[in-house]
């Protein structure tokens, strides 16, 4: 019997732990875990990202002075030239050919108003002879009239002209001679050679391209709501993938109308350039707009909003209370608050949308 009680008040001594065990358990108090940020000024704006493409800062087109054949060419696609390199030079015998002719042309000129001074003297001393007799009453006024236009200058004057115009083309021909080789007029990389030995070269047709490949200019265009909110010096990043660049720049111009075909307003951006930049290559431009510096802005998803009405909730101590906020400008990322929150407080980022105002909070990022 002695054994007996011994056990059962043992056991009841357990049940008793037990109980309280679970009365414990019960007022135990449930958290949310959250995470948040600390409310301060910020720079805030929209980052636009613009399709842009690379061209050369300078584009020449190197055509013979006339046309002719080319006799030899010194360059290919790609390679490096100095300013006054030579190129390519022009058959000579060709150009000769158009000197002999355009000699012959102002020879054939001269003798012409040779023959026509000789006319017109002529004519001027018949037409005194004339002038005496109609004086006299001895010929017709009409005759005297018909002497008077045959002694004009009028003949001599274009006869004069066209001697001028012989005179230009014989030594734009011979001056051929001296440029028959073709030099760049620029240092830069030799983009097309549109022509080959042997081939008749002209200027509507130019045989070499030039590009100066030391600067690039980077062209994209704008639709009309972007237009007025950026401007001529502004800074923007640049990325080409294709020639492993990234860098700060600053926009050269902006166009004041829009393409007729697009509709958008041409920006261009000039670039130094290493040689890695080749124009064609397509860029990335990240334009930065709406900007605003001193923002207080918490990220878009604490945002909440309920019945036309927006709300944050703040961290103080371990419960979360929820605040009233008027919103701005919203980025994606971030959205600004315009009024509702000062500087310091404890906006939660994350587990928002598990809290009420008054719940019980776990801070666990973000302080």
């Amino acid at each position: 019997m002695r054994k007996i009680l011994t056990l059962l008040v043992i056991t009841a001594f357990v049940l008793t732990g037990c109980g309280a065990d679970k009365a414990a358990a019960t007022e135990e108090v449930t958290y949310t875990a959250v995470e948040v940020e600390t409310l301060k000024p910020m720079e805030l704006y929209i980052e636009n990202i613009m399709t842009a493409k690379a061209y050369a800062d300078k584009d020449v087109y190197v055509i013979p002075l006339m046309a002719g054949k080319v006799e030899k060419i010194y360059v290919k696609v790609g390679d490096k030239v100095e300013k006054n390199q030579v190129l390519f030079v022009m058959d000579k015998e060709d150009i000769n050919k158009q000197v002999n002719q355009a000699y012959t042309a102002y020879e054939a000129a001269k003798a012409g108003f040779e023959v026509t001074a000789s006319q017109i003297q002529s004519a001027k001393d018949s037409f005194e002879k004339v002038k005496k007799l109609y004086e006299e009453g001895v010929v017709p006024e009409t005759q005297y009239d018909q002497a008077k236009l045959g002694a004009s200058d009028e003949a001599l004057e274009a006869a004069k002209m066209g001697v001028a115009q012989a005179r230009v083309a014989y030594e734009n021909a011979s001056s051929m001679l001296k440029n028959a080789e073709v030099k760049a007029p620029i240092a830069g990389v030799v983009s097309n050679v549109g022509i080959v030995e042997g081939e008749y070269a002209s200027p509507s047709n130019p045989p070499v391209t030039i590009v100066d490949s030391d600067s690039i200019t980077v062209e994209f265009g704008i639709p009309g709501n972007l237009v007025n909110k950026i401007k001529k010096d502004d800074k923007v990043n640049v990325e080409i993938k294709a020639a492993d660049y990234r860098g700060e720049s600053a926009i050269n111009s902006v166009s004041t109308s829009a393409d007729v075909m697009t509709n958008l307003y041409n920006v261009d951006i000039v670039l130094e350039n290493d040689g890695a930049i080749k124009p064609g290559m397509f860029a990335k431009v990240f334009l930065n707009t709406d900007r605003i510096d001193g923002a207080l802005a918490v990220k878009t998803e604490a945002v909440k909003e309920r019945d036309g009405k927006k709300y944050v909730f703040v961290a103080e101590g371990d419960t979360s209370f929820e605040r009233e906020v008027t919103t701005g400008l919203d980025t994606g990322a971030y959205i600004e608050i315009k009024s509702g929150l000062t500087d310091g407080d404890k906006v939660v980022v994350k587990g928002q949308d598990y809290i009420t105002d008054g719940s019980k909070i776990k801070v666990v990022r973000g302080e």
